[in-house]
């Protein structure tokens, strides 16, 4: 049988081919960082240890950006981008934009790492984005200015209207369960993927409540003031948040809080990553112009990096 000159070709061809593409995903693998929206029309990288990327990525021809959602299987970014009506899906490897156009000033993100897809809340639409940015997989319409909390186990979005319903949908986009609960102004929503339970912040009234997968209400607090930037730490179901837009307040399952007082000057957000760091953005910080800090799980500030103007923080989990 006469034997093909090419198949080794073929064969070492193959073996770069794979290589190539193993070191590709290798180098656009998560690793911890934290994304930064800085002055509304950068994005900055921290490493875990706090050092940050020189290079800053700007926005292609617009500002405004609301948010940037990190997902730690993939590394992709999602920045939602108020002022275009766009949210961009940010390859940090290849440096591709990819635009998520007609979506009615985008403010609100929320990334699923278990399938890749994205919930994004408009000021009056939700839409359920899937992983490479090509389809909408479920819409959501009749809501205002909605905030969204996506489920990892199941796939399940909460989704707040701040006209003061709490609704949450399934994964397919279908009602799933509609609170009771019936809050003035729910701004800010989180959810435990272990239990199911979610976090839901009516700022305005210094109210916070707790809900059961089903949406009934498991725990109010209202000692709370102005609660913001809701957040679940995943090793223990503890709930951080903004108070007062200068401490930091961490929740524990059952309702405990510890407090750290005075932290900041004007905290816009805060992100918690896998092993219980709290990443905070402070538009001003102890020089005014801006600065990034991280806090232990146990509430020990271990560093602060300047940060022009950063409005916006996210670390995957």
């Amino acid at each position: 049988m006469k034997k093909s000159f090419f198949s080794p070709l073929r064969m070492i061809l193959a073996t770069m081919l794979f290589i190539a593409t193993s070191l590709g995903n290798l180098h656009a693998a998560y690793k911890g960082e934290c994304w930064v929206v800085s002055n509304g029309d950068t994005i900055y990288k921290l490493y875990p240890n706090g050092k940050a990327d020189p290079n800053g990525v700007t926005f292609p021809d617009v500002s405004q950006a609301q948010a940037a959602e990190v997902n730690p299987k993939d590394g992709i970014v999602w920045i939602a981008v108020s002022a275009a009506n766009t949210v961009f899906r940010y390859n940090p490897d290849s440096g591709e934009f990819k635009p998520i156009s007609n979506i009615n000033r985008p403010h609100a993100v929320a990334v699923n790492p278990t399938d890749g897809t994205v919930w994004i809340g408009g000021l009056d639409v939700v839409k359920k984005i899937s992983a490479d940015g090509s389809q909408v997989l479920a819409t959501i319409s009749n809501v205002y200015e909605p905030e969204v909390a996506v489920n990892t186990t199941d796939g399940s979005c909460w989704v707040t209207d701040s006209r003061g319903k709490i609704t949450r949908y399934a994964a397919n986009g279908t009602v799933a369960a509609v609170s009771p609960v019936t809050l003035t102004e729910p701004k800010y929503v989180a959810v435990d993927s272990k239990t199911g339970n979610a976090w839901v912040a009516d700022s305005q009234a210094n109210i916070l409540v707790k809900l059961n997968p089903s949406g009934q209400e498991l725990l109010r607090i209202t000692d709370i003031e102005l609660p913001t930037s809701l957040r679940i730490n995943i090793k223990d179901s503890s709930l951080w948040m903004v108070s007062n837009s200068s401490s930091l307040v961490k929740l524990t399952a059952d309702g405990r809080k510890m407090e750290i007082p005075e932290v900041g000057v004007a905290i816009l957000a805060i992100s918690v990553d896998k092993d219980g760091g709290v990443w905070v953005a402070d538009q001003l910080g102890s020089t005014f112009t801006g600065e990034v800090s991280k806090f232990s799980a146990s509430g020990q500030k271990l560093f602060a990096n300047a940060v022009p103007m950063p409005s916006y923080v996210s670390v995957g989990q």
